[in-house]
């Protein structure tokens, strides 16, 4: 599902919808571990050595730190208008957060937890992607993607693409960064040369997550995910078994992709879960009221899932 379906309508449409249905309290379907976070929360990202959160709040403009050990939350980081997507520097030093309200990026000190700087991020900025080496921030804005020096916190580049750019992802070389596109394409963007070289047609603009070795894209098509051979270009698979899909998220080993679920008449989703070695649905798990950003634990155990209807964060075991 596309950006403009899940995230321009988050607080807008999806804000109103929640606000009808009930008063944003917790459940009997909840999962049992839950955080408390901003208002209609979106994406969360988990520092690299494993022991913090950052989730975004749209809403309020704010990023709440999740201490992974206590799974308490510590702290609420300022930030600007419309945060969506944060994501973390390789050496966990800096965190980077796509505000789409305030056309900006919005630079975090983690040692400090403070922002500490703010950068030209192109139109309406909702996803983010960090270099391999950590030496570039891409932006994908409605008009270009922008690459920001993290040295100097700069923009050093703009690509043009042929239609907008929906969500972002790295490869593991670092030669290229792939976007998804209004277009239904995974676009390839060369990082050496930030020109765009490459691009396979999907019929998806909804978020994307890459395999370990850069052979395979996993695309979210809103009602399926989208498996893509990026050495053949072209689809391999449309594995059913997603509702309403929202962001994605794959473990560190690559064996499986997440994603948050939710059927149409009801608030309750689940996170779904599929095997990359048979490309299967294996199973849902309860997740609580309107699931979006997901992300897996560096050691593959557990998934935070955002949960825009309840303003938390659930930790769920992926082990059982």
């Amino acid at each position: 599902m596309s950006r403009t379906l899940t995230r321009r309508a988050a607080v807008v449409g999806v804000t109103a919808v929640l606000l009808g249905a009930f008063g944003g309290v917790a459940n009997a379907a909840d999962p049992a571990v839950l955080v408390a976070t901003g208002k209609y929360p979106e994406a969360v990202a988990i520092s690299p050595d494993g022991r913090k959160a950052f989730v975004t709040s749209p809403a309020d403009g704010t990023v709440t730190v999740v201490d992974t050990v206590t799974n308490k939350a510590t702290n609420t980081i300022a930030v600007q208008r419309g945060p969506f997507e944060v994501a973390f520097t390789p050496d966990g030093a800096k965190a980077y957060v796509a505000n789409a309200y305030s056309n900006a990026v919005s630079v975090i000190d983690t040692a400090s937890e403070t922002m500490v700087g703010s950068v030209f991020g192109g139109d309406y900025p909702t996803s983010l992607a960090i270099s391999r080496d950590g030496t570039r921030v891409y932006v994908a804005g409605r008009e270009a993607v922008h690459v920001i020096d993290t040295a100097t916190d700069t923009e050093v580049a703009a690509v043009k693409l042929e239609t907008t750019a929906y969500a972002l992802a790295t490869s593991p070389d670092g030669e290229k960064v792939w976007a998804a596109t209004e277009s239904g394409e995974l676009t390839a963007i060369d990082t050496a040369t930030n020109t765009v070289v490459d691009a396979v047609k999907t019929g998806s603009s909804g978020d994307v997550a890459l395999s370990p070795d850069g052979t395979r894209a996993y695309q979210n098509g809103g009602t399926s995910l989208v498996v893509v051979d990026l050495v053949a270009r072209e689809v391999v698979t449309r594995v059913p078994g997603l509702q309403n899909g929202y962001l994605l998220a794959i473990s560190p080993d690559g064996s499986r992709v997440y994603a948050g679920s939710r059927a149409s008449d009801t608030t309750q989703g689940t996170l779904a879960e599929f095997d990359t070695s048979t490309n299967t649905l294996t199973r849902k798990l309860p997740a609580g009221a309107y699931p979006y950003g997901v992300a897996v634990t560096p050691d593959g155990t557990h998934a935070y899932v955002v949960l825009a209807g309840q303003a938390a964060v659930a930790y769920i075991d992926l082990r059982s």
